[in-house]
């Protein structure tokens, strides 16, 4: 995340503030099998789904069924 922060072409809110809450503020993961173990280890496989995030292009944890 920290090298697109650096990279990119021009500045935008909107973008900044989508990039810290689907990104910056989430643990991420090399894997979805691995984002999907520590889910089940925290015993909440039911409950989050991942994703890839189109910032960082690991996967992370969410609520919200994708």
């Amino acid at each position: 995340m920290d090298w697109w922060l650096r990279n990119r072409s021009d500045f935008d809110a909107s973008i900044d503030r989508d990039l810290e809450r689907s990104c910056g503020s989430k643990d991420a993961y090399p894997s979805e099998e691995a984002a999907r173990a520590v889910a089940a280890m925290n015993g909440m496989a039911s409950k989050l789904f991942t994703y890839r995030c189109h910032y960082c292009e690991f996967w992370h944890l969410t609520r919200q069924k994708t």
